[in-house]
């Protein structure tokens, strides 16, 4: 057994801990601590950090409370966030969509009034997100974390234009989905909503165990897992995927707990922008696919658009035609119209 204490190697005044670092540990033998030290660059303008609350001078109310001066205060962004991630190694388990509040109430109401109301009729675009993650442990284990977003169009579109409005509403998934997953890794970090010049300049430590194949016997384990099973030597883990938001690049926002959306409304979505963004709009895109004979309906077997098919396999889980979904529509609501 060697003991390791991360604050007493990494002490406070020199370093940010990040997760549970401010532990004492007998790491075993068969056991070996990664111990990362990642510096984000703390120049907002080079995509780490944004300032979240900007620096004010000392002032007098008329009660005569003197208001100290309060220097600028920095958030991180997306991109800090992924860096810290990786390097605490944390992967995504799973990202699913959920039923957002709105919804939620609108099934209870149908649930309780027996009626059966068509999902989709409504204008409620709100869009919720859940994330889960795996997280290392510098105790050996691996804990999961989940962090659930929802974005309420009519509380973050006020002040967009309609184009700007139209160009969220387009990314508007991958946006909560990103803000979810940022979440995650806020608390499964233990990081702070902002933080001072000072500290940023500060390397961030995350510290974990992984199996030591320096060891003998793991290392003959190691190789003998490469032929046989991982699961014998590191135990069950759920599948995971490479943290990576889908936001598109041109499209992205700095998705993060307690920003805002200026980015829809200062037109970075207007015609009038220009450099990558205006460049990317002006590549011709490839011709799609023809698949047009892909979509067909399951009862009649007439060719559908791609779009109805989609509704249909939503709404009816199977797809139809507009004539055969009528049909089953008017089944449900009790009887076939003729």
């Amino acid at each position: 057994m060697n003991e390791l204490s991360i604050s007493n190697q990494y002490p406070a005044s020199k370093y940010n801990l990040l997760g549970n670092t401010d532990v004492i540990v007998d790491v075993p033998d068969i056991k070996s601590p990664v111990i990362q030290a990642v510096r984000l660059n703390p120049n907002p303008g080079k995509g780490d950090v944004y300032i979240q609350q900007k620096e004010s001078r000392e002032w007098t109310d008329k009660k005569r409370n003197v208001h100290p001066a309060t220097p600028n205060l920095y958030a991180i962004t997306k991109n800090g966030l992924k860096k810290l991630a990786d390097g605490a190694g944390i992967k995504m388990i799973s990202s699913e969509h959920v039923i957002p509040t709105t919804c939620q109430k609108c099934v209870a109401v149908n649930r309780y009034s027996g009626k059966i109301v068509q999902c989709g009729n409504c204008q409620n675009r709100d869009v919720a997100y859940r994330v889960t993650i795996s997280v290392p442990q510098l105790t050996g284990e691996i804990l999961t974390v989940e962090d659930t977003h929802e974005i309420i169009v009519e509380n973050v579109t006020p002040g967009m234009s309609e184009k700007q409005k139209a160009e969220f509403m387009k990314h508007l998934p991958q946006i909560c989905e990103a803000k979810a997953l940022n979440g995650a890794i806020r608390t499964a970090l233990h990081i702070k909503g902002t933080y001072t010049y000072e500290e940023l300049q500060k390397p961030f430590v995350v510290a974990y165990l992984v199996p030591n194949l320096n060891h003998k016997d793991v290392k003959q384990a190691a190789i003998d897992s490469m032929f046989q099973s991982s699961q014998k030597l590191f135990g069950r883990v759920p599948d995971i995927q490479q943290i990576e938001s889908r936001v598109p690049e041109q499209a992205a926002i700095e998705a993060s707990d307690g920003e805002d959306y200026d980015q829809y409304i200062d037109g970075t979505y207007s015609q009038e922008t220009d450099g990558q963004a205006l460049q990317g709009k002006q590549e011709a895109p490839p011709e799609p696919e023809d698949r047009s004979q892909d979509f067909c309906c399951d009862k009649c077997g007439t060719v559908i658009p791609e779009k109805v098919w989609d509704y249909s396999v939503e709404h009816f889980a199977r797809p139809l035609c507009m004539k055969c979904q009528k049909i089953i529509r008017n089944v449900q609501r009790g009887g076939v119209k003729r």
